[in-house]
């Protein structure tokens, strides 16, 4: 996105109408927490929590108590009212903060949940790193990223390095958890349907947000953003670029 553009005001308004706000199913998120053993005695934490709708599923599904960590005002206060409206507001605890300020060995959790949200620690080892000192000897993380095994076009890697945003082959990714003392035990990677309808649902949020708000220049300006985010997606990162979700823990 432009320097010129607040992209924290255009994703709050993309992700209004997200549940999980990643591009994987409810269903197939719980099949992978289901291999944690979870129950009510379970601590989570949920790094970059959002809405706070993956810490809803695991705490109505286990009966887990989960830490929520976001810097969004406006997604914790969603996720408080979330867990609130659903009777569940003992079962959580939310910050709103920078997650590299939470500290992370007051408690060891046993499933630590970090959903494309690595880059808030400058990438997917340094995340490893910093998640496995929460994570108990025997608890697990889940953690999304983006792989790609071809060689990038040329125009598709300079948008991809002007957002900041780094891709690595699915072996790359392999290296960095052996070389941070985890195991993979479970992969699952993001079906097209999963990957348009997560596109498109921030596409309609902006397009009808702009609709209802003729006069607002930054909603204009976000169209603008919007057409060639389409005009990116549809042209390389649908077809070049993987969504997984991993499972891991300690060796």
């Amino acid at each position: 996105m432009s320097d010129q553009l607040d992209s924290a005001a255009y994703y709050h308004i993309a992700y209004e109408s997200h549940a999980i706000m990643n591009p994987l199913s409810d269903e197939r998120f719980l099949l992978l927490a289901a291999q944690c053993g979870l129950d009510e005695s379970s601590l989570v934490l949920d790094v970059g929590s959002g809405n706070g709708w993956s810490s809803y599923l695991l705490c109505r599904s286990f009966g887990c108590h989960s830490t929520q960590v976001d810097v969004s005002e406006q997604w914790t206060a969603q996720a408080r009212t979330l867990f609130e409206g659903e009777g569940l507001a003992d079962r959580t605890e939310i910050h709103c903060m920078d997650a590299n300020a939470f500290y992370y060995r007051d408690v060891s959790y046993d499933l630590v949940i970090c959903l494309g949200t690595a880059l808030m620690f400058g990438g997917f080892e340094k995340a490893l790193r910093r998640l496995a000192r929460a994570v108990t000897p025997e608890g697990f993380i889940i953690i999304g990223e983006p792989s790609a095994e071809a060689t990038l076009p040329k125009r598709y890697r300079e948008f991809l390095d002007a957002s900041g945003w780094e891709v690595h082959t699915s072996r790359q990714l392999l290296r960095s958890i052996d070389d941070c003392g985890l195991e993979m035990l479970w992969t699952l990677r993001s079906t097209h349907d999963e990957w348009d309808r997560y596109m498109s649902m921030q596409w309609k949020a902006i397009s009808d947000r702009a609709r209802a708000n003729p006069g607002d220049a930054q909603l204009q300006d976000f169209l603008g953003w919007v057409r060639d985010e389409q005009e990116t997606w549809l042209r390389y990162q649908r077809h070049h670029v993987d969504w997984n979700v991993l499972l891991l823990r300690p060796l």
